[in-house]
């Protein structure tokens, strides 16, 4: 069972990047984002009443507890708004390998909580480092602006690229901040579900500061939100599902793995073609993965 939730969640996903391509092109990122959101968390909620776990998780844990959820809520958020823009703008067979190297900072992250790493961990972080290099630089003919100087062939980064950096950092950065002061307190569905219902209470705050807005979209890109919604909140659970199992590490190599699906999806969709050094790069991030999560 625990190999077939970590596929799941690779594949839901996977696909649920792939479709937030085309939903932030159409309503905006920070749109795409709390709608999808809402939607995930109005399903998780149905889902969760009949258990009873809201009530008693709310009064039967201190403060600090909640104050680390805060904290998660708002990097996650922060997280996605810069991968959604990234899905948006940038090559999705570069953008989410990139991001989905997350795992090598939480390892980094979890020796200043006492963890050892082994020869296998420093390897997995070498190479982490160097595919997303090699994924994130292009040496094809750089295209600049109208009207200035004509193109010339020099290595740079992908557009969007930067954007999924920093959002890989976050979420490395959140998924240790889980691990180590939530999930300790809280069972995986109800830290998934308190983390999402904040960061939808969040985004309306980050509207207002940025004067950007949150009108209801219209047609069917419901559609679309609808399925990101969906496959994105039933990912979490296969995964959080897959972790109670006790095969940690299998789960979260597979989960993990989400990046090869968009690629794959992007491949087989929109065309997208990279060069053989990114290629490259994106073969040796799917192998730091691996080599960190055993």
């Amino acid at each position: 069972m625990a190999i077939a939730y970590g596929i799941s969640a690779a594949l839901l996903w996977g696909i649920a990047d792939f479709l937030a391509r085309f939903a932030t092109r159409r309503v905006g990122v920070i749109r795409s984002l709390f709608y999808m959101q809402a939607i995930g968390v109005l399903a998780f909620t149905v889902w969760m009443v009949p258990k009873k776990e809201i009530p008693a998780a709310l009064y039967n844990h201190p403060t600090s507890v909640w104050m680390w959820v805060a904290a998660s809520a708002l990097i996650s958020t922060v997280a996605s708004l810069a991968f959604y823009r990234a899905l948006e703008i940038g090559v999705l067979s570069v953008v989410s390998p990139v991001c989905s190297a997350y795992p090598a900072l939480t390892l980094v992250l979890s020796v200043f909580t006492g963890e050892k790493l082994r020869a296998h961990h420093f390897a997995g972080i070498a190479l982490a480092i160097a595919g997303v290099a090699l994924a994130s630089t292009s040496f094809a003919a750089f295209q600049p602006p109208a009207g200035t100087e004509p193109a010339h062939r020099a290595a740079h980064l992908t557009r969007g690229v930067g954007l999924a950096i920093f959002a890989g950092a976050m979420y490395g950065l959140n998924f240790w901040l889980i691990g180590f002061h939530i999930m300790p307190a809280l069972s995986g569905t109800f830290s998934v579900w308190s983390t999402r219902a904040l960061s939808v209470a969040i985004l309306p705050i980050i509207c207002l500061a940025t004067k950007q807005s949150l009108a209801v979209p219209r047609g069917d890109v419901w559609w679309t939100l609808i399925a990101i919604g969906l496959f994105d909140i039933v990912a979490y659970l296969a995964s959080n599902l897959g972790l109670s199992t006790g095969h940690v590490s299998l789960v979260t190599v597979l989960g993990s793995l989400f990046g090869a699906v968009t690629v794959f999806l992007a491949y087989a969709f929109l065309k997208e073609r990279l060069e053989k050094t990114q290629w490259l790069g994106i073969v040796l991030i799917f192998a730091a993965i691996v080599l960190v999560s055993l």
